[in-house]
């Protein structure tokens, strides 16, 4: 069997050079994962002081009060002086880091630290042993004693700093001059920001809600395209008079005697109709028909004075209309829609 004092001449020997491991500051060795005699795990290592009190927040509140501490100072230079660094480490390097901790495995079982001596138990020390155990008491009662909050350094109460002002005695910081914070005279300011607050997040809101409302709000020239008025002296009997609303196409007939008693005929037999509409509820005067002249099928433009009804056909898919734009043929589903129509005189119409 080889010892392990030879390995580190094999090691040499061998024709692979292994690189050397160095110290650096407050930084582990080695990351030591195994079980040796020689190897203790990090909770046994004497990297730190493992003295600590044990008792409740409120219990270390009144040590804090009543222990006995360094004379009070009024000036930083006849302050105590203390060794840089954590009091609770054992020598000195790992100053102010974390990573001095060695990177070590910790035993399924930990070692049952002993109370007495003030040892700090927590994490697998607590859960992995009885050390919380107390026959004297429910188990909960004896686990919540365990909480890190309870656990204070020794010597904690007698040397946390306590300062009760930052400034220097003869620096001037108005602390004198601060109202307490239920005075009667600290309202009227606390009125006033609640008002100013107020007032201000009020505005945010009113601007907020203003601006959206004329986000959304249409553009004067979508209000002008809205609203079309047609003179209808220009238009002859039986003309089919095309124009622009809203950005379609829209039929104005001027229809002929006729055409009105064509179109009226059928009404005895409207109700077979895809859509039913009388002339009547299509016309608002009987001389004039106003309708979209979009196929109601696909959108297509009918064609005036075509089809089997003479009034429109869609080249398209062969829809056929009559002189009231009552779809009677094809695949249209319904009738040329209608639109808003208001006649503000015998010869002029608004649309929309």
């Amino acid at each position: 069997m080889i010892s392990r004092f030879s390995r580190p001449a094999l090691r040499i020997a061998n024709v692979r050079q292994w690189p050397q491991q160095a110290r650096c500051f407050a930084h582990p060795v080695n990351l030591n994962m195994i079980d040796s005699e020689f190897n203790a795990p990090a909770s046994e290592k004497a990297l730190y002081k493992n003295e600590f009190v044990q008792a409740t927040p409120a219990e270390h509140q009144e040590m804090m009060a009543t222990a006995t501490k360094p004379p009070v100072v009024h000036d930083t230079m006849e302050l105590m002086p203390a060794h840089s660094g954590d009091p609770h480490q054992t020598y000195g390097v790992a100053d102010w880091r974390h990573v001095h901790y060695d990177i070590a495995r910790e035993p399924t079982f930990p070692r049952k630290p002993d109370l007495s001596k003030g040892e700090l138990a927590s994490g697998a020390q607590v859960v992995r042993t009885d050390v919380w155990h107390d026959p004297s008491e429910p188990a909960i009662t004896s686990i919540a004693k365990f909480s890190p909050e309870n656990f204070r350094p020794v010597g904690w109460a007698e040397n946390a700093p306590m300062p009760t002002s930052t400034c220097p005695e003869g620096t001037l910081d108005f602390h004198e001059n601060r109202l307490p914070t239920g005075h009667a005279d600290r309202r009227p300011w606390i009125y006033f920001l609640a008002a100013g607050s107020g007032f201000v997040a009020s505005s945010l809101v009113r601007v907020i809600a203003c601006k959206l409302v004329h986000t959304m709000w249409p553009a004067k020239d979508v209000f002008a395209a809205g609203v079309v008025e047609v003179d209808l002296r220009q238009m002859r009997m039986g003309q089919n008079f095309v124009c622009k609303w809203r950005g379609k196409p829209v039929f104005i007939r001027r229809r002929t005697p006729e055409m009105i008693e064509d179109a009226r005929k059928d009404d005895s037999i409207v109700a077979s109709f895809r859509e039913p509409a009388t002339d009547a509820e299509r016309c608002i005067k009987p001389e004039w028909l106003i309708c979209e002249g979009i196929c109601t099928h696909l959108g297509c433009i009918p064609v005036p004075d075509q089809g089997n009804y003479g009034g429109y056909f869609c080249p398209c898919h062969g829809s056929h209309y009559d002189y009231a734009g009552r779809i009677r043929l094809g695949p249209a589903p319904k009738n040329l829609p209608l639109i808003p129509t208001e006649f503000l005189d015998e010869n002029t119409v608004k649309l929309g």
